[in-house]
């Protein structure tokens, strides 16, 4: 055996005796280039599952989630390796064969992806101030609820051509929490009960428009 060979055998087997660097490094896949997600990146309009793994090979598989009243549905997921989820993508399609991209979505507690410098965890009055008006949401408490319905046409209420942001806010339990905003109601974000609530940023979503 070749002797330069040794250090790294001896480095990889010590993996018997206790988490070894190589193993780490297997669930640790390289970050995307850039964590900015836009209309563009990682996903564009006209991308199908097929077009996507081609662009990450080695990065994507097809898994179920849960969706709302009970429902599940399959998804494209890009970077799913690694056990914090700090790179994952869920995209979305209205087909079997994933040809007709919907939207993409994040909602990992461990995120890294941003959009319009927001992120994961970020609190309402952050994405107020980027949008530079208050939000309208469903109550929370239910399956839809912490969605925003409206950007009150702030900035976030013209998208570009291509995809249009919507974002889902989720309180860190419900316990306590007023019924003035929870249930199928719209609720403003700058209600008392909400502000005192302290909901955070927990779904960034990019929906597509119709493609024609």
């Amino acid at each position: 055996m070749n002797s330069s060979l040794k250090p790294v055998v001896f480095l990889c087997a010590a993996a018997v005796l206790a988490i070894s660097p190589c193993a780490y490094a297997a669930d640790k896949p390289a970050a995307p280039a850039d964590l900015a997600l836009s209309c563009q990146n990682p996903v564009k309009k006209g991308d199908t599952a097929q077009s996507l793994k081609k662009r990450y090979p080695g990065n994507t598989t097809v898994q179920e989630v849960d969706g709302p009243e009970g429902a599940t549905q399959k998804v494209l997921v890009l970077y799913p390796q690694n056990q914090m989820k700090p790179y994952r993508v869920e995209v979305y399609f209205d087909d079997d064969a994933m040809t007709r991209l919907v939207s993409v979505n994040i909602n990992s507690d461990k995120s890294q992806w941003t959009y319009q410098g927001l992120k994961i965890l970020d609190s309402i009055p952050a994405v107020e101030k980027q949008n530079g008006k208050p939000l309208t949401l469903y109550g929370f408490g239910w399956d839809y609820g912490g969605h925003v319905t409206s950007f009150n046409e702030g900035t976030f209420s013209t998208p570009s051509s291509d995809c249009t942001p919507h974002f889902r806010f989720q309180l860190r339990t419900d316990k306590n929490a007023p019924k003035a905003i929870l249930g199928e109601q719209k609720i403003k974000s700058s209600l008392p009960a909400v502000i005192q609530a302290q909901p955070y940023l927990s779904e960034i979503s990019l929906d597509f428009v119709e493609q024609k």
